[in-house]
């Protein structure tokens, strides 16, 4: 499950970026004035980043966020770094004892998700987003869909998922559009290498939908992929700071990404597993990618 998630936000980040570098390129072609504006200066942009089934899902007793990542973009390098925090990371949460990080989603939201993050990191990052499931599933949509390559009949049902998930695919190239593209990239089970092929198929995924997202004939739908930034995220950052810095990365690939898990080492206390976080290899870490 780690990998779905690493390789799942792996893609919404590139397509996070390539859509408002696509809104970024809309001004370039056709308002000159905005595009001066937008290609001003290379700074990076640090924000964490957080993921949930449905937004929907924060005013539910069981509310957690899945996915806890602190994020770089460098406008200058063009470079993405991500560090991916454990949500068992046993941590003090401002109200609360120490818990899981997790929990501070469910007792603050993204605010105080923020503010344990920086407190456990030692940084002063400002800015958060917290990303629908479904963010994906609309921007696909609104591409025309995306071509792949299915190698096994993909069939799967989880009722107990918000909301419930039927993943029914053919073998076979074909293209996939919103729903059926979630549902390989959640797919699982029935790989002949397991987990290998599973990575080899989002990579696959990335791959495709990295090229469509680069189609000039994307660049006129380039407003409609903002509108799936505004519909399908909470955050904090000024959109026009956002578009700003993905205009400086418009040319960022899969391989321009670097992840990392944060340092530490399970362990259970009062018979529950926490992942404990180690402090100075934490801070090695940070420097190494950039964050401040």
């Amino acid at each position: 499950m780690k990998t779905f998630f690493k390789a799942f936000f792996t893609t919404i980040i590139l397509i996070l970026i390539l859509a408002l570098a696509g809104v970024a390129g809309y001004f370039y072609f056709f308002e000159d004035e905005d595009a001066d504006k937008l290609d001003q200066g290379g700074e990076n942009l640090q924000f964490l980043m957080l993921g949930v089934d449905s937004l929907d899902a924060k005013k539910a007793d069981n509310a957690r966020s899945d996915t806890i990542m602190v994020v770089n973009l460098d406008g200058k390098t063009g470079k993405v770094n991500i560090i991916s925090i454990p949500r068992d990371t046993y941590t003090k949460i401002k109200g609360y004892k120490k818990t899981k990080i997790n929990h501070s989603f469910k007792f603050g939201g993204s605010e105080l998700t923020l503010d344990t993050v920086n407190k456990l990191l030692g940084t002063d990052i400002k800015y958060y987003v917290t990303v629908d499931y479904r963010f994906v599933e609309d921007v696909v949509n609104k591409i025309g869909g995306v071509e792949v390559d299915v190698p096994i009949d993909m069939k799967y049902k989880d009722p107990t998922a918000d909301p419930p998930l039927t993943i029914d695919i053919k073998a076979g190239r074909q293209n996939l559009m919103g729903y059926d593209a979630i549902g390989f990239l959640r797919f699982r089970k029935g790989y002949k290498n397991a987990d290998l092929g599973r990575v080899k198929a989002q990579q696959q995924f990335m791959s495709a939908i990295l090229s469509k997202m680069k189609d000039p004939k994307t660049l006129v739908k380039a407003p409609l992929l903002l509108s799936s930034y505004v519909s399908y995220t909470e955050n904090n950052i000024p959109v026009k700071k956002l578009i700003k810095i993905a205009a400086k990365m418009r040319h960022v690939t899969s391989e321009d990404i670097v992840t990392n898990t944060l340092p530490g080492a399970p362990k259970y206390m009062g018979g529950v597993s926490y992942f404990i976080p180690n402090e100075n290899k934490i801070q090695v870490m940070l420097l190494e990618n950039n964050f401040k």
